[in-house]
């Protein structure tokens, strides 16, 4: 028998979804990056892998990120089923965020894309020294340990 990847290139899903000439909202890529659209959501996303957060730690957390946009971002990760939102009684409310089970697999993927980003483009011509044979690296990184100006988007690694 057969394996069912053999004849499709490396990388690319063996899934009928992936045979496509157009984007379409049951694509799963095109669900993960509705699910990460917005400019603060990586950085949310990031907070809450830490673990479960208030309205008030989040924006602790990210001091520059307005009011409006957390209230936004916070709505758009409840709706997408990537953060649950746990309302207990008592004056005043208390709020909680958490991520869901879907939520938290989004950590691998905002650590892949940071490995990604992490690495200057080459230019076409010369050799990508950054391109092994062997598997991904699994040391932890943070803007920290980086200082280049690419690598200053965020503070640390995320899927932890």
């Amino acid at each position: 028998m057969t394996h069912p990847t053999v004849g499709h290139p490396a990388g690319l899903p063996d899934d009928p979804r992936a045979d496509v000439t157009a984007p379409t909202p049951e694509c799963p890529v095109e669900i993960t990056l509705a699910a990460l659209h917005g400019r603060w959501t990586t950085l949310v996303i990031r907070e809450l892998l830490r673990g479960d957060h208030s309205y008030s730690e989040l924006r602790a957390a990210l001091p520059v990120m307005s009011d409006k946009v957390l209230s936004d971002r916070l709505a758009h990760l409840t709706r997408a089923g990537v953060v649950d939102r746990d309302r207990r009684p008592g004056w005043p409310p208390r709020v909680r965020y958490t991520l869901t089970l879907n939520g938290h697999r989004l950590g691998p993927v905002l650590q892949a894309l940071w490995d990604w980003g992490a690495h200057p483009p080459t230019p076409a011509g010369e050799a990508d020294p950054s391109r092994t044979t062997g598997p991904p690296s699994t040391g932890l990184r943070t803007c920290e340990d980086d200082p280049s100006p690419r690598a200053s988007v965020g503070d640390e690694v995320f899927g932890q």
